[in-house]
């Protein structure tokens, strides 16, 4: 692998010749490309590599959220992308099946105090307690952002894919932070057809707050329901 700098060969990805080019940071990074490869049909091999799979579905989903990429952003380590940094903290809580209620959608952050969450045919609903119980808000915390992924797994029919992952989010405006609130999702046509597919799921879900500028001020960490 060989980093260029300077402007030589200018901003560079893809393909060049046995070479491949990619863009970190502004850094075109150079690697060699094997002349042939072979995928090994190994059980452990091929686990892996469904794992990888299933980790990579994952945070594609979760980085489509505008919220959820601003936090990544926020704390990766420099000189990865933010997809790399996400898919580094959740590969390890990811089986070769599908995510696991031990995968994460933000790294870290206040613990929720969720007192119920439903997931339904049409909506996902989450009662939350008072937030100033599990973090201090200031003055210039006025809105609300929540977020969510879910996990539809268990077809009823075999022919469906193992499992489907969608994203879901809420933005509330002048939020009180010291009272509960029950925050209220609707999924849309195509969400209600998938989930109509499966018998179970998983809820990943977080808020973050934000100021009247639209920036993320702290957020919570994830917390996760098995329906």
């Amino acid at each position: 692998m060989a980093i260029v700098k300077g402007s030589v060969l200018g901003n560079l990805s893809g393909k060049l010749g046995n070479l491949s080019a990619r863009i970190v940071e502004g850094r075109t990074i150079l690697a060699a490309r094997p002349s042939s490869f072979n995928a090994s049909q190994d059980p452990a091999v091929v686990a892996i590599r469904n794992k990888f799979a299933v980790t990579g579905n994952f945070i594609k989903v979760l980085l489509s959220l505008s919220a959820l990429y601003e936090i990544w952003m926020k704390v990766k380590t420099a000189g990865m992308t933010v997809y790399n940094y996400a898919f580094k903290n959740n590969f390890a809580y990811s089986s070769a099946e599908k995510p696991t209620d031990q995968n994460i959608i933000t790294p870290g952050g206040f613990a929720l105090p969720v007192q119920a969450a439903t997931v339904d045919a049409d909506s996902v609903s989450v009662q939350l307690l008072a937030l100033n119980t599990a973090s201090v808000f200031t003055p210039e915390e006025v809105n609300l952002s929540a977020n969510g992924v879910l996990c539809y797994f268990n077809p009823t029919n075999p022919e469906d894919p193992e499992y489907q992952i969608t994203s879901l989010y809420a933005e509330i405006a002048a939020y009180n932070f010291t009272q509960p609130h029950t925050v209220d999702i609707p999924l849309n046509v195509l969400q209600q057809a998938v989930a109509a597919k499966y018998q179970n799921s998983i809820l990943f879900f977080i808020v973050a707050s934000k100021n009247a500028e639209g920036k993320i001020v702290q957020y919570s960490a994830t917390y996760t329901k098995n329906s």
